[in-house]
């Protein structure tokens, strides 16, 4: 068993460190932009998602003065504080608040890759390790080209989450080796909060990681005393995140994702002639099949797996990484298929995913092969590592010759990955055989593996002016925005992109968000024409991933996107619908007008079928949360908005209840005469995840205090460290 760590913070930021800085330079040119995998690359969910949330809660928070519910801005409206890409619960993230955008995330991701980069050397020092390996491993984590590659994709909320894993896994074991649990008491819950607040997705794969790593120290007569710390920090961490998660609940509940298939939920199983990837790097690939860690760290994994050099912690970290190389495979283990059908694993439906565990799992292995032969003697010669380095070495020469053979060329990825490999072999080998300066061989390895990283991580994404990104569909745009009232807009080929449209205030009955609400895709199969298969993150769907042709064959239907209050249709393509107008033309782009696109909201009397308007409401005032009307009855009033639980309405002063119109609409029922009418929403779940945080901020309130009061009854020096 390993002896209690050094809990001395001394020396937590030696000069070592600002090696980390180093593999963030690359994100300096360019830094207002916004992230996209390649330079030809139509998406980014920076753009896409982040920016048009993060616009929307800054605009609810500094010009409105309220914490934004519901938005109005995608898919006619959808619960905004439940859904765990908007960022309401997250308080660093509001640092990009204050920050022009993009420019506030980039400067975010950097400051969470360091943050991460730091808490793996503290971890890593914790573990016994010396300032040179627990540098390398940090240095290790934040050049992770897995990290970069989903930046590229834009993965705001995972960048800000798996840097937290680190300090997570140092917390618990700080403070499971503490005598008393005064002064980290609550650090691994409020970690794992902030991790679930941050993105709930990554939460689940780094509890796995948690738990596992602080098992796989404890022997087993302390399980008890563990498993019982990791039950109570893991309730108070779900406690803490409980105003996004009971909401967050509740919408997953009523959302189309919840009926994803096993099939649809391990589609991103990586396949397994893909574990290639730890040998030769994917320039510009796809960011969830992403697994090269680098060359260098790969050589010292090896040693590591072989026993060549021996650290107790590494056995651990290497075991941690097969493992979750393991699972990645998904889908292509039927083990893993099956485990997939068990309630509660669907929080782990990428198995790609696991990909960042074994990257984390390589970087604290090598830090512990650098440490090893940092205290190896001199004169020792390990003839198993020099025989397995040559092998690998020799294996990974063999393949790339054998393909330049059979392609008459070698690919670069081929050659890059078996150059770097040779080097990392021959500079480790240097070190296992020759009394090389240590100074020298450590600044070598160094040098080695960041070139590598870098050269690697500057293809995996590009920055492209903010200027550029914000002009997307501009024209079309501006023109609907000029337009009077209030309506929504319908697009079958993305020809408004949502950061643009988010930007000129624009209402979309269309949307990219991985959450829909269940009911309005099944509304929205009929009235957009375009037939959905299966669980999609778009409505409409694009069959052929171009939006611009996949739903050129499906005509929408005029009555049904009516109802919605869509007034207007964007499209790259004619829309032959007689109800269709025909407005504007902006290059490519066609705006229609829906002749028979309701109002945003309409009075209909009792028992009729149809939604002809006879008499006309007055909308008092309208905002995202709370709309009134003033209307005549007797008669159904109906609003062009999505039902959903919270919403609430009063006519006249008394609560009533919400009918549901459609299926989908909110509508109340109306006795004769003038009624003053109000809708609010107000869910039920929040005020339930507002008490579960008040109780976790209440214990933490008295444990605080009893601790502090414990320790006055103590000696002063008693818990020194």
């Amino acid at each position: 068993m390993l002896t209690s760590p050094s809990l001395s913070h001394r020396r937590i930021f030696p000069w070592s460190l600002l090696w980390l800085l180093l593999p963030l330079a690359i994100l300096v040119p360019g830094i207002a932009g916004f992230p996209y995998p390649s330079p030809e690359a139509r998406f980014s969910d920076l753009s896409i998602t982040h920016y048009p949330n993060t616009s929307y809660l800054r605009q609810s928070l500094l010009e409105e003065g309220r914490l934004p519910l519901w938005s109005s801005n995608l898919l006619s409206g959808m619960p905004f504080a439940a859904n765990p890409l908007a960022g309401v619960w997250y308080p660093p993230g509001w640092l990009a608040l204050i920050l022009p955008l993009p420019l506030g995330f980039n400067l975010l991701v950097a400051t969470h890759l360091l943050w991460g980069g730091v808490g793996m050397y503290c971890l890593l020092r914790a573990e016994g390790l010396a300032p040179p390996a627990a540098s390398f491993g940090a240095l290790s984590f934040v050049a992770l080209p897995k990290l970069f590659a989903h930046y590229g994709a834009g993965h705001l909320t995972f960048l800000y989450a798996v840097p937290w894993t680190p300090w997570l896994l140092w917390a618990s074991r700080v403070s499971f080796f503490r005598k008393t649990n005064r002064g980290v008491f609550a650090w691994q819950g409020l970690i794992l909060a902030l991790i679930l607040l941050a993105d709930v997705r990554w939460a689940a794969y780094a509890a796995f990681l948690w738990w596992g790593y602080s098992l796989a120290y404890t022997q087993w007569p302390d399980w008890p005393r563990r498993l019982a710390q990791l039950l109570g920090q893991s309730l108070l961490a779900l406690l803490l995140a409980a105003p996004l998660l009971f909401p967050l609940a509740e919408l997953a509940r009523l959302s189309s994702r919840f009926t994803m298939t096993v099939q649809e939920a391990m589609a991103f199983s990586i396949p397994p002639q893909r574990l290639l990837g730890l040998l030769f790097p994917d320039f510009g690939g796809f960011h969830e099949f992403m697994l090269y860690a680098g060359q260098t760290v790969l050589a010292l994994c090896l040693l590591i797996l072989i026993r060549a050099v021996r650290h107790p912690a590494g056995r651990v970290w290497i075991w941690s990484a097969l493992i979750a190389l393991l699972l990645a495979l998904g889908a292509y283990l039927q083990p893993l298929a099956l485990l997939a059908q068990v309630p509660g694993m669907d929080l782990l439906r990428v198995p790609a995913r696991w990909l960042f565990v074994a990257g984390i799992a390589m970087a604290g292995a090598a830090a512990c092969a650098v440490d090893a032969l940092v205290a190896m003697k001199p004169g020792v010669r390990p003839r198993a590592a020099n025989l397995a380095l040559t092998a690998l070495g020799g294996f990974s020469l063999a393949l790339t010759a054998g393909v330049w053979a059979v392609s008459d060329a070698a690919p670069l990825n081929f050659i890059w990955g078996t150059a770097f490999l040779l080097a990392s072999a021959v500079w480790i080998g240097l070190r296992l055989n020759t009394r090389l300066p240590m100074s020298i061989w450590l600044a070598g390895l160094f040098v080695l593996a960041l070139v590598d990283w870098l050269g690697v991580n500057r293809t995996l994404f590009t920055l492209r002016p903010a200027q550029a990104v914000l002009s997307e569909g501009k024209p079309a745009v501006e023109y609907l925005a000029r337009q009077p009232g209030e309506f929504r807009v319908y697009s079958p080929s993305y020809s408004l992109p949502q950061q643009t449209a988010a930007a000129a205030g624009l209402q979309l009955a269309d949307g990219v968000e991985p959450l829909q609400l269940a009911t309005y895709v099944a509304y929205m199969q009929p009235a957009s024409g375009v037939p959905f298969h299966g669980y999609s993150i778009s409505v409409p769907p694009f069959a052929t991933g171009d939006p611009t042709t996949a739903n050129v064959s499906y005509l929408p239907d005029p009555v049904l996107l009516g109802r919605l209050n869509v007034r207007y249709l964007a499209a790259e393509y004619d829309l032959p619908v007689e109800e269709l107008q025909l407005e504007a033309q902006f290059g490519a782009t066609r705006v229609y007008r829906n002749l028979l696109a309701e109002q945003r909201v309409w009075l209909e009397p009792a028992g009729s079928t149809t939604t002809q308007t006879i008499a006309s409401p007055k909308m008092l005032s309208w905002s995202p949360e709370r709309i009134e009307v003033r209307a005549r009855g007797p008669g159904l009033l109906v609003l062009s908005e999505i039902a959903y639980p919270g919403w609430h309405v009063w006519v006249d002063g008394n609560s009533q209840p919400v009918v549901p119109y459609d299926g989908l609409l909110r509508a109340v029922q109306l006795p004769a005469g003038e009624h003053q009418v109000l809708f609010t929403f107000r869910p039920a779940s929040l005020v339930l995840g507002l008490i579960g945080f008040s109780i976790a901020v209440a214990y933490l309130a008295i444990a605080a205090w009893m601790g502090r009061r414990g320790r006055r009854m103590h000696h002063p020096l008693e818990e020194a460290d």
